[in-house]
């Protein structure tokens, strides 16, 4: 566990997303949870060493399944956007249901036989205040990186956690975002506002300006790659050949090389039945 700030923590080390927990008088707010039982136990006992007294809530930044699956273990209240309501009670409650394949980070660990989703106590629409002391803590929906995102601010700090609104060392997901959007939400993270704000990404912890320019120029790339493919009628193919050109930047093992490609393919493909449907080719075998 990393304190970013005084009474901010964040923890990088588990499989997953980066979790946050912030110390705010007599409650600690957490930050989404771990993929893994043994790191949600371990993550729990972490947590209440930092204190803290009957209140206990934690912020759910987006349904990802690497992000939502240990929620109900943490036992506290769920805040998330409403959006989500609608997508976690329509996901399947077994391993066998859920999208494979779509390189996913948690695709290579064993998923419970039987999954319970995390039910939401409080939910939003477009902006919610917590006043857990003098401080507020706000949560705020970001559309663009998912239909269901948030973001958690705590200006007293100047912490930000955005999810996976910023992703550097491998490829962003696709299936849920909206590009324009995102691009508008990123360019509004270099203005003067955040200039003495720690931005905390949901996959890679605290980053810079630098990293966060990195972002924009590799969305305003899938942006040119998507404007493309829907100009007419595209196939899975055609996607496909797309791809290798935008994995160029990042630097990876080899080992995860066809799970980054899966995740491009299978995220631009839903983004593209999402935003413009009916303009697919059909193929073979799909009549």
């Amino acid at each position: 566990m990393q304190e970013i700030a005084e009474g901010i923590y964040i923890e990088r080390n588990y499989p997953g997303v980066v979790l946050g927990a912030l110390r705010i008088g007599s409650t600690v707010v957490m930050v989404d949870a771990p993929l893994r039982a043994q790191d949600q136990q371990s993550w729990r006992i972490d947590v209440a060493n930092l204190g803290g007294g009957a209140d206990k809530l934690l912020v759910m930044l987006d349904t990802h399944i690497d992000r939502t699956l240990g929620i109900r273990a943490m036992e506290r209240r769920v805040v998330g956007h409403q959006r989500a309501l609608e997508i976690l009670n329509n996901r399947p409650t077994t391993a066998r249901g859920q999208d494979f394949d779509a390189g996913a980070d948690w695709e290579p660990y064993e998923l419970p036989a039987n999954i319970r989703w995390p039910v939401l106590d409080l939910t939003y629409s477009d902006k919610m205040t917590v006043y857990l002391d003098d401080d507020p803590v706000e949560i705020s929906h970001q559309p663009g990186a998912h239909v269901a995102g948030s973001w958690l601010r705590y200006d007293s700090k100047k912490v930000l956690f955005v999810g996976d609104s910023v992703i550097i060392h491998h490829p962003p997901f696709f299936a849920w975002s909206d590009l324009d959007r995102w691009l508008s939400e990123l360019d509004w993270l270099t203005t003067a506002f955040y200039e003495d704000y720690q931005i905390v990404s949901g996959r890679e912890g605290v980053i810079n300006p630098a990293e966060l320019n990195r972002m924009i120029s590799f969305l305003e790339k899938v942006k040119a790659v998507v404007a493309e493919l829907a100009s007419g009628t595209w196939s899975v193919e055609a996607i496909v050949d797309q791809v290798p050109s935008l994995l160029k930047a990042f630097e990876y093992q080899p080992g995860v090389a066809e799970m980054y490609h899966n995740r491009l393919v299978w995220g631009i493909e839903q983004y593209l039945n999402r935003h413009y449907p009916g303009r697919k080719t059909v193929e073979k075998g799909e009549e």
